[in-house]
């Protein structure tokens, strides 16, 4: 009885030892075939968002290109500083250079299905109507793309 127990114990430790020593390749050459030949070029952007006046942990932002609003084509959220940035090949690396579009939702305690109450009440949700654009330019980094939000 103990034996098939300890078996699987131990095979489970096999496992995740593999998986714990393992380190991600993230050189040049990985990044390339993942992305199907070439990385995207990306300018830095990141910033703070401040709701009712004060940095505010987990609100999302979606981005749209300018002129194309079927789905968002980034999307982030902030930290417990109400920090952000942006992604595209590898963590906060940045955009795409070009014109988008930013919507915003406020769900502090998302449930597991991301689902949850906006506290934004859908104000900030529609990038055609809420005039938040943002500008990237090639090679010029944006380190404090602030957006200031009321909760009413």
């Amino acid at each position: 009885m103990k034996l098939p127990l300890i078996l699987s114990a131990c095979l489970l430790g096999l496992v995740t030892s593999g998986c714990s020593d393992a380190k991600e390749d993230l050189s040049e050459d990985r990044l390339k075939a993942m992305a199907g030949g070439e990385l995207k070029e990306v300018v830095s952007v990141k910033g703070i968002v401040n709701v009712d006046g004060s940095p505010t942990e987990g609100v999302n932002l979606y981005l749209y290109r300018e002129g194309e609003f079927g789905n968002w084509v980034r999307e982030c959220r902030t930290d417990f500083e109400g920090k952000y940035c942006w992604s595209t090949n590898l963590n906060c690396d940045g955009l795409e250079p070009g014109n988008y579009l930013v919507a915003f939702t406020y769900i502090p305690k998302p449930k597991k299905n991301d689902s949850g109450v906006d506290l934004f009440k859908k104000k900030y949700q529609n990038a055609k109507k809420n005039d938040f654009k943002l500008t990237v330019a090639t090679g010029a980094p944006q380190e404090a793309v602030n957006y200031d939000l009321k909760s009413k």
